[in-house]
């Protein structure tokens, strides 16, 4: 913090009486990356990018760099008073955010050992699956990853919010013959990750895949893990869950708060304050992030603002600006899902015939409104019959929108898993009737 605090104050000087706001961001990550039942590559990166924004009687210039040394710092604040001066004049701009006061960041976000792992520590993991996947002729592949990053923002009102986490990310697909099975798990606290859990859900899986049979396209109930389902709801946050969409009409909510859209199960929230997906307490404006409850048992209730949409919706911010200038306006980044009173071994048990997809692979949106995404199964894929998982299918295409899906939802599991992505997703596995698989792959 102290030298960000530091470079902020060299900019706030260099910049006089112009008002500056800065962002910086900064991290130290390392990966070790293993394919074929060896390591391939071990890599390491330390970053910093400061993001400079000058604005003065109406006119805006913005300047990012990647240093933070004196000569730098002076040159390109230099550069960018120079250039202020050649803008236009710009309408409706915002005054620079009022400090606030900042709510506490969630407990247990920074880990100090986990930014501290050794490469010895991530090859140990990698090891130890091969050494499990060798005798059962199997191959694995994937990546262990630890990092701490740290995010300021500030201006010369008097804003200024730093925040610091740590990252720890165990990925793994293992083969066997034609069947592949993926598992993963994110923990700020590379300790609390279960390495041999999470080996042993890919080892399964690749072992049941191993021969893929093909099933046509249609409607079919689904049993979509946690991996699958947070898929559903980044999409659903991205589309339609912002400030921006909803007062472009381009939102599933626009026009809607306070209607049913979903099934009465699904209560969807946007907290980076408490719980599994908590993140940093500020947005990119320096502005407090609050608990937003978005969908109440199936009803639309609010979208996230940052400060311009809800000067624009009459609305409060809630602290949910990204970095500026971009498309997208406000979003949610700490999605969370309640729970439900089910299990994924319940789901199975209880569906007569079905498709159970452990995730989902090369999503993409296809019409904004329904969301209406189309994407492919991946990694491990399997026939549901009379309760129980018969054989391994071949990948499917899918084209669903994801607010009819949650509308049909039968199912949610009680244990929920975080997932890292975007943001933090927390999610519960997810029984949905009617979802429709449009094609099969061949693979």
């Amino acid at each position: 913090m102290k030298e960000h605090r530091k470079t902020c104050a060299e900019i706030f000087r260099l910049a006089g009486r112009v008002r500056a706001e800065v962002t910086i961001s900064s991290s130290d990550s390392a990966l070790t990356r293993f394919a074929d039942n060896v390591i391939s590559q071990n890599v390491a990166e330390t970053s910093v990018s400061v993001s400079i924004k000058l604005t003065d009687k109406g006119r805006v210039f913005r300047v990012s760099l990647n240093q933070t040394g004196g000569a730098a710092l002076a040159d390109a604040v230099a550069r960018a008073l120079a250039a202020l001066k050649l803008q236009k004049k710009e309408k409706g701009l915002l005054p620079p955010p009022a400090p606030k006061p900042l709510p506490s960041p969630a407990p247990g976000l920074y880990v100090p050992s986990t930014a501290a792992l050794e490469p010895s520590f991530r090859a140990a993991k990698a090891a130890d699956l091969a050494r499990l996947c060798r005798p059962k002729g199997m191959k694995c592949y994937g990546t262990v990853e630890n990092g701490a990053s740290r995010l300021t923002v500030a201006n010369n009102s008097g804003v200024f919010a730093s925040h610091r986490e740590t990252c720890a990310l165990y990925s793994v697909t293992v083969r066997k013959g034609e069947g592949y099975g993926w598992a993963e798990q994110y923990s700020p606290d590379a300790a609390k990750i279960d390495y041999a859990g999470v080996n042993a859900r890919a080892m399964e899986k690749a072992a049941a895949s191993a021969r893929p049979a093909a099933v046509p396209p249609g409607k079919y109930t689904v049993i979509l893990e946690p991996a699958a389902a947070a898929d559903l709801l980044l999409f659903l946050g991205y589309s339609g869950l912002g400030g921006r969409a909803w007062l472009d009409g381009r939102s599933f909510a626009s026009g809607a708060l306070g209607r049913r859209l979903m099934h009465p199960s699904i209560t969807i929230t946007d907290d980076a304050l408490t719980g599994p997906a908590a993140g940093a307490p500020f947005d990119f404006e320096g502005m407090p992030r609050e608990k937003v409850v978005l969908i109440e048992k199936g009803v639309a209730r609010a979208v996230v603002h940052d400060r311009r949409t809800a000067a624009e919706a009459g609305a409060r911010p809630t602290g949910h600006a990204l970095p500026q200038p971009n498309p997208y306006g406000p979003l949610p980044q700490n999605l969370e899902m309640a729970a439900g009173d089910s299990s994924l071994g319940e789901m199975i048990r209880s569906t007569k015939r079905g498709i159970l997809v452990t995730a989902f692979h090369y999503t993409n949106l296809l019409r904004p409104k329904p969301v209406e995404m189309t994407g492919m199964t991946r990694n491990g894929t399997f026939l549901v019959e009379n309760g129980r998982v018969t054989k391994a299918l071949k990948n499917l295409r899918f084209t669903q929108s994801v607010v009819e899906a949650l509308g049909r939802v039968e199912a949610l599991s009680r244990e929920r898993e975080v997932v890292y992505g975007w943001g933090r997703m927390c999610v519960p596995a997810m029984k949905i009737r009617d979802f429709n698989f449009s094609s099969s792959t061949g693979f």
